[in-house]
């Protein structure tokens, strides 16, 4: 098993190697007017490298394993965990079927006309270390997202799966279609309003949260966050989930090291930095399986369930946002930022839909979205080309935030 890539190691005699190789068969169907407008078919082989001699180092990319990179001076350099097992895992999905078949995507009936992608996904990873790990994994997904337009009128929705069924497409298709329905305008000013913000917006923001939970990003200065401050509500739980039947799950990280299942956040505190080999000493612990050679990630996402009816939560006066893009931060270590609400900007008076707010903009700061008033029972598995890192996430009340007009 990954005998070139053994080979290789021997070859370049590092004090650190390690050589991750992907495999990645991926089909890509492009949605217009409800019609499939494209199929691409894509292949795509390729390798990571990390080589560390001394004080020199090289972490990058190449199409093949013929030729040794040049090393340049590095303060900070990829390291390989002890580790010498072997392992090798392949997670059975009928997901695999669609390479063959996309047919049972293409269900595609919709009140509204549809716009959108649906991708799916076969991924095989290696990875071989100086140290003498050897490692395979293979994992499928299905993910999608669906954009349904009534006239000047929109809603959006996603999905994503390591198994596939067709109901997966109907019911994304079926709540895009219930956010495009909500016509009619409501008029808002600049000020602070009751926001109930969906899986979409979650999975937005909590993949900067998330970012920000990296050791390097706080080693650099570029996080709100510090272990033990309190950030968010006592209800509030993120968690990191690379042991979860889900897509981006993976048994080791880029060093070797095995992964589990942690809290990034926990009732609303700050509990464990995202860590990898070579930062784990400026922080005094062990790394958390969350390698990226420089810098540590979360793998997949997952935000605790709540106890609330999504009915519940938009029984009093407040704005639904259904999602949201172009995020930018005006200052990290404050964690402050805007977002463009797109798509159902749905405001409700006394639990009834008044109309839609067009171009707002939310303009607050991530701590304040994770002091959650309430939590969905409901959650959804969503990612889509704005949001790419796998999520689990329920719909979610915060109280007070700051809306300004785009």
């Amino acid at each position: 098993m990954n005998d070139e890539m053994i080979d290789y190691v021997k070859k370049v005699n590092a004090q650190d190697c390690a050589v991750l190789k992907f495999n990645v068969k991926r089909i890509v169907i492009k949605l217009v007017e409800s019609k499939v407008e494209t199929v691409q078919r894509m292949n795509d082989k390729f390798y990571l490298i990390a080589l560390r001699k001394g004080e020199r180092g090289f972490t990058g990319k190449l199409d093949n394993l013929e030729g040794e990179p040049t090393l340049v001076p590095s303060s900070i350099a990829p390291r390989v965990s002890d580790n010498d097992r072997q392992i090798l895992k392949v997670k059975e999905s009928n997901v695999d079927k669609l390479m063959d078949d996309v047919s049972p995507l293409l269900n595609l009936e919709s009140k509204f006309p549809l716009y959108g992608i649906i991708t799916v996904e076969k991924v095989e990873r290696s990875l071989v270390t100086s140290s003498g790990f050897n490692g395979k994994e293979e994992g499928s997904g299905v993910s999608g997202y669906f954009r349904a337009k009534n006239g000047e009128y929109s809603g959006q929705w996603a999905f994503s799966s390591t198994n596939f069924s067709e109901k997966q497409v109907k019911d994304a298709i079926e709540r895009a279609n219930q956010y495009a329905s909500i016509t009619g305008k409501a008029q808002i000013t600049d000020g602070k309003y009751d926001l109930v913000l969906s899986p979409l917006v979650m999975g937005n923001l909590m993949m900067d949260v998330a970012r920000m939970a990296s050791g390097f990003a706080i080693y650099s200065g570029m996080s709100m966050m510090n272990p033990g401050d309190k950030v968010g509500s006592d209800n509030f739980t993120l968690l990191d989930t690379p042991r979860e039947d889900r897509p981006d799950s993976w048994a080791f990280d880029d060093e070797g090291v095995f992964t589990y299942n942690k809290a990034i956040i926990e009732n609303g505190v700050f509990k464990q930095p995202l860590l990898n080999i070579e930062l784990s000493p400026f922080f005094k612990a062990n790394s958390t399986g969350n390698a990226g050679w420089l810098y540590p990630r979360a793998w997949n996402l997952e935000v605790k369930e709540g106890d609330e009816s999504v009915d519940s939560m938009v029984s009093g006066n407040v704005i639904l946002i259904n999602n949201v893009w172009y995020t930018r931060f005006q200052n990290y270590v404050e964690g402050t930022f805007s977002t463009v609400a797109r798509d159902a900007s749905v405001v409700y008076k006394e639990g009834n839909p008044v109309g839609i707010a067009e171009r707002i903009r939310i303009a607050d700061s991530l701590k304040k979205i994770m002091q959650t008033e309430a939590i969905s029972k409901e959650r959804f598995s969503v990612r889509w080309w704005d949001a790419p890192m796998q999520g689990v996430y329920p719909f979610v009340l915060v109280k007070g935030v700051k809306v300004t007009k785009a």
